[in-house]
């Protein structure tokens, strides 16, 4: 506060000092010309129009003086309020909350204009942003997410009667997958029931329906977890022609799938086989009315040669881990990565030796759509 007061009276004692000096100028003109009067035998008038002369030109450099040193300190003090506001409002949520919606998201781009300085890039940061301001309802983020996928060349016994497995025509697939997801919302409709839904696509169309969410088909949408179950069209039509008991014991005894929500193991309820995919619906005894849930899929399946294994990150997602195992002798691997984290994508992110991929990126929140890809193909 003193230092506030100290620019309010510097302001206030700015023009009193300014006709202080011209006063004093004035009275030494008058002193000198006196003098040269006195001394050369200037007349009365030749004194005056002289004094006045010089008194333009004085009253002149002071105005200007006051002008500018005004201008330059109001300024001054212009910049540095808007900065202690602009700091007040940043530290302290509160106050913003009572501006209006409009005004807090003006503020935010002026905020991100200040620091980003290309305007492409600003549309960019603000576009991807829309989502968090204008659909807080489908909003949610991951906290953890840690995806551990292990490939064998050998299909368990059970396998034996589907269609293309003892024609060597698939490697084996073992997934465990835990993450914790927080909807910004307060709750979501596919984990808003006691029932959970997980699916399997056919082919990579109703995947990415899946994955984004579209309206393509309502099932996989309401899947909390999709995968591309990549098998051959002999094998889908197997199972289309099982009955729906048949098609359950099928996919339990294959698929041997394991979904807990909140530390709560679901029961396998029903499995539909659909255009795209199969779904599979389990009761799950948890709190649905919670806003954060931790989720943990385990599963085994087939899945063809000389395929691709795609892990996306659909949400924003801190401190992605992601572990590959394979079997460098008996496949080749090769990974893609398309994480958002520039260098870091293929740089100092992961480590790949002896049959093992492992991608961790720390302290980071990674945004979608983010991911890797790994091309599988069988050796010789």
């Amino acid at each position: 506060m003193k230092k506030d007061d100290q620019k309010r009276t510097s302001r206030i004692s700015t023009i009193p000092a300014t006709v202080i000096l011209i006063l004093t100028a004035l009275l030494l003109v008058f002193v000198g010309y006196m003098y040269l009067t006195l001394k050369n035998g200037y007349t009365f008038d030749e004194l005056v129009g002289n004094i006045v002369g010089n008194l333009i030109g004085v009253l002149a450099a002071f105005l200007l003086f006051d002008i500018l040193y005004n201008k330059l300190t109001q300024d001054g003090y212009a910049r540095e309020t808007s900065q202690q506001i602009t700091k007040t409002l940043m530290g302290d949520p509160e106050i913003l909350d009572a501006f209006s919606e409009e005004d807090k998201q003006a503020f935010l781009v002026s905020t991100i204009q200040s620091i980003v300085k290309d305007e492409d890039a600003v549309d960019m940061m603000v576009g991807n942003m829309d989502k968090y301001f204008h659909n807080m309802k489908l909003a949610r983020i991951r906290k953890s997410f840690h995806y551990t996928i292990t490939l064998t060349t050998e299909l368990p016994v059970e396998y034996d009667e589907f269609p293309g497995a003892k024609e060597d025509m698939y490697f084996y697939v073992q997934e465990n997958l835990n993450y914790e997801v927080k909807y910004l919302s307060g709750s979501d409709v596919n984990l808003s029931t006691n029932e959970v839904k997980i699916g399997f696509s056919f082919d990579k169309r109703s995947l990415d329906a899946g994955l984004m969410e579209s309206d393509k088909d309502q099932e996989f949408s309401k899947c909390i977890f999709n995968e591309n179950l990549d098998i051959t069209k002999e094998a889908v039509d197997y199972l289309r022609t099982l009955s729906e008991d048949r098609l359950k014991h099928v996919f339990d005894n294959l698929f041997t799938a394991v979904l807990k929500v909140d530390g709560q193991q679901g029961i396998l309820d029903r499995v539909d086989v659909r255009d795209g995919g199969i779904v599979a619906t389990y009761k799950v005894n948890y709190e649905t009315n919670r806003s954060e849930h931790s989720i943990r899929v385990i599963f085994h399946m087939p899945k063809l040669w000389d395929s691709i294994f795609e892990v996306t990150l659909v949400d924003p997602t801190k401190e992605p881990k992601i572990t590959f195992d394979y079997m460098p002798g008996k496949m080749d691997v090769t990974m893609f990565s398309y994480l958002n984290k520039g260098d870091e994508s293929n740089e100092g992110a992961y480590e790949q030796q002896n049959g093992l991929y492992d991608i961790a990126i720390k302290g980071e929140w990674i945004y979608p759509k983010s991911g890797i890809v790994f091309s599988v193909k069988k050796k010789g």
